[in-house]
């Protein structure tokens, strides 16, 4: 069976640490405005790379990790590597602020560190129980969130110290880093012991199959995976980065008021992802579809119910149901992957949020030139109520939960 080496207090920290500054390209978005202005010889464009830069070099580099990690190269040397780069790429800009090509370079290197990061799923699922896997991919993700959460109102408050002490919120890095270089234990390989509950001696069974070269019957679901994640963060994004848009044009609120719906989404993601094992047992086969009703539930609030309460609560929703179907595409990869495949899938389930989010700019194009509302951000809002709820639906054609959920 697989041995899971026993872990303590500590080394479940230090595998959480990882996710804390693996959104890190982000944390500068509150201080981008701020910057802009520091900087007027340069373009909008090029001010804005210092967000932009970081996700679209980390997505390369989390492919490569997630391919090598486990193998080639171990897991700590990835949470560690990967982490000293997050520090140094993400404080040096504010020592070097005289050329913005140089704030790029090291904003290049915290780019690298967060591709490094991406092999934190595939960690948790060869390292924790099996019974402890899901609840700790939900805390995973719910560190995510709290550390975004954070580090909003945390960058808006250096931006008005100055445009470069925006940096210095990635000396918490040092935290991280402590933590994964001594408490982070790398996973132990596959042994020949027996199993000791029969949960664990199906599972083994059925790895052990697909290890031995039999095909893979739930393979094709991993393909499912990776293509919802992508299209439902596409479908997402809007929400993120409209929201200030939509709440000005329907005179719901003030920016500050669109700041609190951000504080809502992260909080929330921060509580569901926390009940996330529950959540899986309660709703069993059908928690893919749950999740996209939720969402477009939230979004038909947003919509059709534009006063700031009404609003409020279905960013609620929208969180909950996003944030949960992140979680739960790494819980099932992690059942229907084989032990050679799932440092990889997990990986490339991670690295298409930031092509989501690339993508997310044609999406809203396209949605406004089908839907025509309001605004293009109305339409956007409009066609990913309709997305989810298609999803929904197809997740309850095609069955993408794995087997398992199916015998419970």
């Amino acid at each position: 069976m697989e041995n899971k080496k026993s872990l303590t207090f500590l080394n479940y920290a230090a595998i959480l640490s990882i996710f804390f500054f693996s959104g890190g390209g982000t944390f500068m978005n509150a201080a981008v405005e701020t910057m802009i202005q520091a900087w007027p010889e340069l373009s909008v464009t090029m001010v804005r790379m210092v967000t932009s830069l970081p996700c679209l070099v980390s997505l390369p580099v989390a492919i490569l990790t997630g391919r090598l990690a486990g193998s080639k190269i171990s897991y700590r040397f990835c949470a560690v590597f990967g982490t000293i780069l997050i520090l140094v790429g993400g404080v040096a800009p504010f020592f070097f602020d005289k050329s913005w090509t140089m704030i790029l370079v090291f904003r290049t290197l915290l780019g690298i560190g967060v591709g490094f990061s991406g092999m934190r799923n595939a960690l948790i699922i060869n390292s924790v129980p099996e019974e402890k896997k899901s609840a700790m991919i939900g805390y995973g993700s719910s560190a995510m969130n709290a550390c975004a959460m954070i580090a909003g109102p945390v960058v808006g408050i250096l931006a008005g110290i100055s445009w470069k002490a925006p940096f210095l919120y990635n000396l918490l890095g040092v935290f991280a880093l402590l933590l994964v270089t001594f408490y982070l234990k790398e996973p132990e390989k596959v042994t020949g012991s027996e199993p000791k509950t029969a949960a664990e001696a199906e599972n083994v069974t059925e790895r052990r199959k697909k290890d031995g070269g039999e095909k893979n019957p739930e393979g094709w679901k991993i393909l499912v995976y990776i293509a919802l994640q992508f299209i439902l963060t596409m479908a997402l994004y809007p929400v993120l980065s409209g929201m200030s848009t939509y709440m000005a044009a329907k005179n719901i609120g003030s920016p500050f008021m669109a700041g609190i719906s951000t504080f809502v989404y992260g909080l929330f993601g921060v509580l569901i992802n926390l009940v996330l094992n529950r959540l899986i047992g309660f709703f069993r086969q059908y928690m893919l579809p749950a999740m996209c009703l939720c969402f477009s539930i939230g979004m038909a609030m947003v919509v059709y119910l534009p006063v700031l309460p009404a609003v409020l609560v279905g960013v609620a929703l929208i969180s909950s149901g996003f944030n949960t179907l992140m979680s739960l595409f790494q819980v099932y990869n992690g059942k229907v992957s084989t032990p050679a495949q799932v440092g990889l899938t997990s990986t490339i389930i991670i690295s298409v949020l930031n092509l989501g989010n690339f993508v997310s700019v044609y999406y809203i194009n396209a949605c406004h030139m089908i839907f025509s509302r309001g605004s293009d951000i109305e339409s956007t809002f409009f066609g990913s109520m309709i997305l989810y709820a298609a999803a929904a639906v197809l997740a309850v054609v095609v069955k993408p939960a794995p087997e398992s959920e199916y015998k419970r």
